[in-house]
């Protein structure tokens, strides 16, 4: 950088620089000529000293003021010792892979490297994902799954099932809607919806019958703002695994009231003890519904 400016230059470049340090910086970079002013280059710092602001701090959006998962709070914040002469089982986080117990299956792990090395897939692909996963995916459901027909268009690819919420959840509120949430229930559904101006309303889970829907409470939260129910099964953190028939009541509810359902159903394939897992839309009545699911519990 050639040093061959006049005052008023000077001047400008002065207010671009804010610390001494970034002044010094550029100092180093200049190549003065010989006969150059002495004085009108060190009048540079002195401008920069004049003219300079100090970086204040910077407030936070109200969207990140607003987002807050409170689970993750706690989980991060834990520091308990454990006790050497006991085992210890986490609860407290629902990843069925981190205890070592459940692995990857070989098959699924030389799938992935066969795919990775074939270049097939580098660069950015569809934003809905590759058809031929979708089609796959959607043969997979059908043959599965007793009473489906999703079609490839149906099955939209996400960056995992809260990344699915966080879609579907957006897709169908607006600002002063509210959304209809199992308590107790998993926090991302209110952290997903409370910077975007969404009310979060609780129905309850009955403790003494199974963690079944109240579905005269449910019913009574509902208004014209509400956009749709969510319906977490199997449930998280109860463990519930609903039947048919209540299933099916929650459909005919929503039928009535024209509320979509969205169905998180990440857990539908971690169920124990002769409980059989219904996906919802596969059910009566057809009504529309939004499934999230996923491949991290599985």
């Amino acid at each position: 950088m050639v040093l061959d400016r006049s005052h008023q230059q000077l001047q400008r470049i002065s207010n671009v620089y804010t610390t001494v340090e970034e002044v010094d910086d550029m100092n180093k970079n200049l190549t003065v000529p010989t006969g150059t002013n002495v004085d009108l280059l060190n009048q540079l710092t002195v401008v920069n000293m004049d003219t300079g602001r100090a970086w204040s701090e910077i407030e936070p959006s109200a969207f990140s003021k607003n987002t807050i998962n409170p689970i993750r709070r706690i989980v991060d914040a834990m520091n308990v010792q454990p006790n050497p002469e006991k085992a210890l089982l986490k609860l407290h986080i629902g990843d069925p892979t981190i205890t070592g117990v459940l692995p990857t299956h070989p098959q699924v792990n030389a799938a992935v490297l066969e795919t990775l090395l074939s270049g097939k897939y580098n660069g950015y692909g569809p934003a809905v994902g590759y058809p031929e996963v979708r089609r796959a995916l959607a043969d997979h459901i059908n043959k599965t799954c007793s009473g489906s027909d999703v079609r490839a268009d149906d099955i939209i690819l996400t960056s995992g099932c809260s990344h699915a919420l966080e879609m579907a959840i957006e897709a169908l509120a607006n600002p002063g809607a509210n959304i209809l949430v199992p308590r107790p229930g998993f926090p991302l559904y209110e952290t997903l919806m409370h910077p975007l101006g969404i009310e979060t309303r609780h129905y309850d889970l009955l403790a003494d019958q199974n963690w079944q829907i109240d579905l005269k409470q449910m019913e009574s939260l509902i208004d014209e703002k509400t956009a749709a129910i969510v319906v977490n099964n199997p449930n998280n953190p109860t463990g519930a695994v609903y039947s048919r028939e209540h299933l099916e009541a929650i459909l005919r509810l929503a039928q009535t009231y024209r509320v979509p359902i969205i169905a998180d159903e990440i857990y539908g394939d971690m169920v124990f003890g002769g409980a059989q897992f219904f996906p919802m839309h596969s059910l009566e009545p057809k009504i529309p519904i939004l499934t999230c699911d996923g491949i991290s519990k599985r």
